[in-house]
């Protein structure tokens, strides 16, 4: 994400405080049952306040638990040196939502590792993780079997990890939209998160996660002449600005675009981070997969669940299981990158993922 270099940051009381309430509140990182299995999009940690006016290329430095669903996705080499590679959104406690493009380098399990409750990662280091973080290991990656990596058609997938992790102030699942929800509206105003490049042509992504507001672009217009000359799917949603300057960036890719829902005034996963031409160009927004098309696909390979209408606790909250474009994954970018690429459901088959 694209942030300025003055960007905020938190002086030395507010990092004092900070650490007095984490104190009160105790190990934010423990079990807790009740957690687990409440509503989805849980933020009790969260300052939404300060996400007015930012910018991610414009973003802002998150407060730590503003976003508890976010997965940083994570290569491990043999020298057990890691780099974050794509963003995630945590949608049970074994199962997190990505692009299928994050996949193109590599799906060897082994490397794969994803990092949950954490604020700041590391660049190429033998990062030693913090004792609130979760680490886990992928054991499935499931891409869409339409995913088509020459215009990134059905960008989504789904990794299963090899252990649940810990519901907390720090970690919470995602909200989905619900089968019955309309469309989002032209001009509304959804959030990216992400530790995607900071500059179009950054040597590294950003250390701490990052937010910014951008609005959504009707399909339509993200088609015209002068925008995406009819590349973008009927599947795909496209936010920023015709202006630029504010977007998703390489490293950003898998993320979520998260709008409100306005019912339960809670935060939903709208989209997933897939492609765009650069990052904050004019006329050239963010082009997100739209998770609404998908839900289908996703209940089908994660398990049918019961729906929540309203927002109930859950008895069981670990579902059974039953990535052309340039993107925005973690490959230096360039006009040639290969990786540059930042339906109905049965009554009864909806899952905690759904506000």
């Amino acid at each position: 994400m694209l942030v300025p270099s003055s960007g905020w940051r938190m002086r030395r009381t507010g990092v004092l405080c900070e650490a007095l309430l984490l104190s009160l509140v105790g190990n934010l990182g423990a079990v807790d049952e009740e957690l687990c299995m409440g509503p989805c999009g849980l933020r009790r940690w969260a300052n939404i306040e300060n996400v007015k006016n930012s910018r991610i290329l414009g973003g802002k430095d998150t407060l730590p638990g503003a976003w508890p669903c976010m997965v940083s996705m994570q290569l491990v080499t043999h020298k057990g040196q890691r780099s974050h590679a794509c963003g995630g959104s945590l949608l049970t406690p074994v199962w997190v939502l990505t692009a299928a493009h994050c996949f193109k380098g590599t799906r060897d399990l082994s490397q794969w590792r994803l990092v949950i409750g954490v604020r700041e990662v590391q660049w190429a280091a033998a990062a030693i993780l913090g004792p609130l973080v979760q680490e886990q290991r992928a054991v499935h990656i499931l891409l869409h079997e339409q995913y088509n990596s020459w215009n990134e058609n059905n960008d989504i997938a789904l990794v299963e990890m090899n252990e649940p992790v810990h519901c907390g102030y720090l970690v919470q699942v995602a909200c989905l939209p619900r089968p019955s929800d309309a469309p989002v509206r032209d001009s509304e105003l959804c959030v990216i998160a992400g530790w995607g490049y900071k500059e179009e042509n950054a040597l590294q992504p950003a250390t701490v996660l990052q937010e910014a507001e951008g609005k959504i672009i009707s399909l339509k217009t993200c088609n015209g002449t002068e925008w995406y000359h009819g590349s973008i799917h009927s599947s795909n949603l496209c936010a920023g600005y015709p202006e630029g300057k504010i977007d998703t960036c390489q490293g950003d890719s898998g993320g979520p675009l998260m709008c409100k829902d306005k019912d339960s005034n809670t935060f939903v996963v709208t989209g997933i981070t897939s492609w765009g031409t650069g990052c904050g160009r004019v006329k050239r927004p963010g082009v997100y997969t739209s998770t609404g098309s998908f839900l289908e696909w996703i209940v089908d390979k994660i398990g049918p669940y019961p729906m929540l209408d309203p927002p109930s606790p859950i008895k069981n909250s670990i579902l059974r299981p039953h990535r052309g474009r340039l993107g925005r994954g973690v490959a230096p970018k360039s006009s040639t990158s290969f990786i540059h690429t930042k339906q109905g459901i049965p009554k009864g088959k909806l899952g905690p993922f759904f506000p």
